[in-house]
């Protein structure tokens, strides 16, 4: 049998962490989100309240497809505007305490399973995956 090449290697490595993710979230029960709007409850739980320009920015968005994705969480009562403190004109997207539970599930969710995945490998798996979380982690932040 053939060796895998490099560039197939990255490939299989790119399907096995999309599989991850989507089976994941999947696990987590969070179907009545889309991925746009799960990564923006995702970002404001973690970064705190933005603009709707500043959370385009972060995630690589035309500003007017992420406003249509914060109507869309508004209307689920996900997230509340309010006046930016220095800037008049702008207006602060925050979580309302719904979408800041949401989140909370959704995250106790998806480290359950997760963590249940993890538990069923032996220990040498285990320590492999934790080290490659590690370099996994490298790569995202270069």
């Amino acid at each position: 049998m053939a060796s895998k090449t490099f560039q197939q290697s990255v490939l299989d490595l790119m399907q096995a962490l999309g599989l991850l993710i989507r089976r994941t979230r999947n696990e987590a029960g969070s179907g009545e989100l889309s991925m746009t709007e799960s990564v923006v409850i995702s970002r404001l739980s973690n970064d705190g309240p933005a603009t709707t320009a500043a959370l385009a920015r972060a995630e690589g968005m035309k500003p007017q497809s992420m406003g249509t994705t914060i109507s869309s969480l508004e209307e689920m009562g996900m997230v509340k505007r309010r006046p930016h403190a220095t800037d008049g004109r702008q207006m602060l997207i925050e979580l309302t305490p719904k979408g800041v539970q949401l989140r909370k599930t959704t995250r106790e969710a998806k480290q359950m399973w997760l963590s249940q995945a993890i538990a069923e490998l032996d220990a040498d798996e285990r320590e492999t995956l934790f080290k490659a979380a590690d370099i996994i982690r490298k790569l995202a932040e270069k």
